[in-house]
């Protein structure tokens, strides 16, 4: 969809400009009108009409005019519908956008015979919700431009009523609310044989290290673990409602325990790194939560937090390791995981 100012300005052959007197400005009925929407108001008019010069033609015995609506033709329409239909703006924002309107007037004798054709659609957003073809003919003995003033100010409350009509029907199906509801919770199981949710009551032992042993590594032991994502959303009462389950997982295909290091020591250091994923997993849930999201910035920020906290894991995991020296310093290694038993039962989320 796309606003359009107009510049009334028709290419003549051999000649650059048209004059005023090549279009006939029509002026659209200025009376409080008939119909009031009550489930909606028009946020916005916009137009992709092909022709940017006008309307239409309008032929009086050979000398032929363009027609053109005051001030062009969405602007003509956004401020029929702002000055004269009442409209209530604690409803939800729709977006009427004229897709068509060609108006052909032709004088027969001393009678006019008028025919118009016009699509007006409706959009909540980038969604369209609805749209409305036309066509109609009359014939006149008085002034063709007063008579078009009235006919598509009439043509323009006709198709805002009949939206109204299928809109009541469907509204509740569409997200016409700004504002996205988040809930964000964190996964307590998981299809995937091959990982091992996070749980107080379900600790690592070396059985669940089932990778392949990296020994050209200083390393001797490796957790990997991280967080799975699962997403859905609704619309209820115009209302989006995104759904998000983060799920910390310890991936045992991935995870590797030289069994020439068995000791309680070692594994006690590995799951200090399972804990770190799920502290930062509760974090994320926590900012999710209290974030703010629109329809139009919802997935965007909803990538940027799970980037931030999946950098900011990765961080605390390297720092572990480096002051601990992959828990070669006894008391480095007794204050973090001290530090991270707190931080646990701080989090409330196991």
């Amino acid at each position: 969809m796309r606003s359009l100012f107009f510049l009334f300005a028709i290419s003549l052959i051999g000649s650059s400009l048209a004059s005023a007197q090549d279009i006939k400005v029509i002026q659209l009925k200025q009376e409080a009108a008939t119909y009031a929407p009550k489930t909606y108001y028009i946020a916005n008019v916009t137009d992709s009409i092909p022709d940017s010069t006008g309307i239409g033609t309008i032929n009086d015995n050979g000398s032929v005019q363009r027609i053109a609506l005051q001030d062009g033709t969405a602007t003509a329409l956004k401020n029929y519908i702002g000055q004269n239909i009442a409209e209530d703006k604690t409803q939800p924002p729709i977006v009427m956008s004229l897709n068509d309107l060609h108006v052909d007037v032709k004088k027969k004798g001393a009678k006019w015979t008028i025919s118009i054709a016009s699509t007006f659609a409706f959009y909540s957003g980038d969604v369209k919700l609805s749209e409305f073809s036309g066509k109609g003919q009359s014939e006149i003995a008085g002034d063709p431009g007063e008579y078009l003033g009235k006919e598509i100010s009439r043509l323009v409350q006709r198709n805002m009523a009949d939206f109204e009509k299928r809109w009541v029907q469907q509204k509740d199906k569409f997200a016409t609310s700004e504002n996205v509801k988040i809930y964000a919770t964190t996964g307590k199981t998981t299809d995937n044989r091959d990982f091992i949710v996070y749980s107080l009551q379900r600790p690592l032992n070396q059985h669940d290290f089932k990778g392949v042993v990296q020994e050209n590594l200083p390393e001797k032991a490796t957790t990997f673990s991280g967080n799975s994502f699962t997403t859905s959303s609704v619309v209820q009462k115009g209302q989006l409602i995104f759904t998000v389950v983060v799920t910390p997982y310890f991936d045992k295909t991935q995870s590797w325990f030289n069994p020439v290091n068995t000791n309680a020591y070692l594994l006690a250091h590995e799951q200090a790194h399972f804990d770190i994923t799920a502290i930062k997993t509760c974090e994320l849930v926590a900012a999710l939560s209290s974030a703010s999201f629109t329809k139009e910035n919802y997935q965007e920020r909803f990538k940027q937090l799970t980037q931030q906290y999946e950098a900011e894991t990765t961080n605390e995991q390297n720092a572990y390791d480096t002051e601990t020296n992959h828990g070669t310093i006894p008391d480095k290694q007794q204050a973090w995981q001290d530090k991270i038993t707190q931080q646990v039962k701080a989090s409330g989320c196991y």
